[in-house]
C-alpha cells in the first residue's frame, strides 16, 4: 500500500501525521517506509528526521532545496521520472509519501503534486487543521479530488489547531465522506 499525505495548506501537521501513521502501521507489524519527496528549507527543516525520531521507521528524502519555497522555484523541469522510479521501487507493506503544502503546489511550470499522485494512482489522505476556515478548505479539496479522479482515502483532522469550535461533525455531515483519522498527540482511526 502506498499512501500520499497532503494538506489543505502548509504547516497543518502533515509530518506529525506521517509519524503517527508510521507508528500505527509499525505497531500492526507492517514494514513501513516514509518518503519525503522534496525537503525545502533544508537543513533547518528535516521532516524525514522528525518522522524517524518519532516512529523509528525507515525514512528517505528524494530531493533537497536550501530555501523554504515551492519546488516550482527550484526546478525548470522537475525530475518526475526520478521520483516516480524511486517511489515505485520502494518495497514495504506500507509506503507513506509526504508532499509539500497542498495538492496544487507546483513542482514546475507544468506539474503539481496532484499530477504526481494521479500518475502513481496513490491513495491520498489530506490533513486538515481543526480551526475556523477548515470547512471551506476541506470542501475545496474534496471537490478537486472528485473532479480529477484522485484516489482519496480520507481526511485527517488535526486537533492541535482546535480553537474551541470542533468542526468534526460538520465536516462529516457536509462531505458525506468519512473522516478516517483524528489526531493531536495520538492517532485515532475512525
Amino acid at each position: 500500500m502506498k499512501i500520499f499525505v497532503s494538506g489543505t495548506n502548509t504547516n497543518v501537521g502533515k509530518t506529525h501525521f506521517c509519524a503517527l501513521l508510521s507508528k500505527y502501521y509499525k505497531n500492526m507489524k507492517k514494514s513501513v517506509i516514509y518518503i519525503k519527496i522534496i525537503q525545502t528549507g533544508y537543513p533547518d527543516d528535516d521532516d524525514a528526521k522528525s518522522v524517524y525520531e518519532a516512529s523509528k521507521v525507515k525514512t528517505q528524502t528524494l530531493l533537497f532545496g536550501k530555501e523554504p519555497v515551492a519546488p516550482y522555484f527550484l526546478y525548470e523541469n522537475f525530475p518526475m521520472d526520478f521520483v516516480i522510479d524511486k517511489i515505485n521501487k520502494s518495497k514495504a507493506d506500507v509506503v507513506i509519501i509526504e508532499g509539500s503544502g497542498g495538492l496544487l503546489v507546483p513542482l514546475d511550470k507544468s506539474h503539481t503534486f496532484a499530477d504526481l499522485v494521479s500518475l502513481l494512482n496513490l491513495e491520498t489522505i489530506i490533513v486538515v487543521p481543526n480551526k475556523l476556515g477548515c470547512i471551506n478548505d476541506t470542501l475545496l479539496n474534496l471537490y478537486y479530488c472528485k473532479t480529477k479522479g484522485i484516489n482519496l482515502k480520507g481526511f485527517a483532522l488535526n486537533d492541535y489547531f482546535f480553537d474551541g469550535n470542533d468542526n468534526f461533525v460538520a465536516l462529516q455531515d457536509l462531505t458525506n465522506y468519512a473522516f478516517r483519522y483524528k489526531f493531536k498527540t495520538e492517532l485515532e482511526v475512525l
